[in-house]
């Protein structure tokens, strides 16, 4: 039965990606609602959480607590990421103060420290994962399938795309080697996952409106960058702003703070 069910999928996933390549669309991209530009939204990204550092951009154990009680002693509401995708598909209310917390690239110190940490404080999250790397090891760990869906069987931390290889720059690759990217990357994670993947982050933050089109065309309602500011300003739901917590997580708390006392 699992070697029928394994074909089948392969099967599936063959004509996906065949049929996929000629879905293109070239109207306009989809907009943020009028009553999703406020409140005032910060999406924070974080890398790996580990100590020590593995490679410069990951987070230390302890700097990530003292975010996490940053947060909670701001008086600051963690909102998941379908609460966001409401709020600026359709306007559905936040509450003041919100922020999304996500995490890109499926470092092993987000199972090992941050999952039970986030648990502790009782924040929903968001981790963007390349899946052809899924259990894999390259300058760093990756957690595993069995990983990520004990992740998920939490309720509170979703799993979405980073694309399936991890490509520097989409920008360089045809149309029919980016529909791939976002084609298997969805398939892979809705099948050994079991839920809806509609957003995908472009890796190194490297994406322009061709992309962003493609993304849409092939089944993504969101996509981020790391272009800071309010969520609900973006220019399109496939080019949500995002703050990078490396150089701006301060930044992020103070402008939400300062547009919620403004209102």
């Amino acid at each position: 039965m699992r070697a029928l069910n394994t074909l089948a999928s392969a099967t599936a996933l063959a004509m996906l990606l065949g049929t996929a390549v000629a879905v293109r669309s070239s109207e306009a991209l989809p907009q943020v609602s009028p009553a999703g530009r406020l409140p005032y939204v910060a999406v924070l990204v974080w890398h790996d959480v580990v100590t020590p550092k593995e490679v410069w951009f990951d987070t230390e154990v302890e700097t990530f607590k003292s975010q996490l009680e940053a947060i909670r002693r701001g008086g600051f509401a963690v909102v998941s990421l379908d609460a966001l995708r409401a709020h600026l598909e359709h306007g559905a209310r936040l509450p003041a103060k919100a922020l999304v917390l996500t995490f890109d690239d499926n470092g092993h110190g987000l199972y090992d420290n941050a999952f039970p940490i986030l648990r502790r404080y009782g924040y929903p999250a968001t981790l963007f994962v390349h899946s052809n790397f899924v259990g894999t090891t390259t300058t760093k760990r990756h957690n595993t399938w069995a990983q990520l869906q004990e992740i998920e069987r939490d309720g509170r931390i979703g799993v979405q795309s980073l694309t399936a290889n991890h490509p520097p720059d989409l920008r360089a690759l045809t149309d029919k080697a980016v529909v791939h990217e976002l084609q298997l990357s969805k398939f892979s994670l809705e099948h050994r996952l079991g839920k809806p993947v509609f957003a995908l982050v472009y890796p190194e933050d490297n994406y322009d409106e061709r992309l962003a089109r493609l993304a849409a065309a092939n089944g993504y309602a969101l996509g981020f960058s790391e272009d800071w500011g309010n969520a609900g300003a973006s220019d399109s739901l496939l080019m949500v702003h995002r703050y990078s917590i490396l150089t701006r997580f301060d930044q992020a708390l103070r402008d939400v703070a300062a547009n919620a006392s403004s209102r």
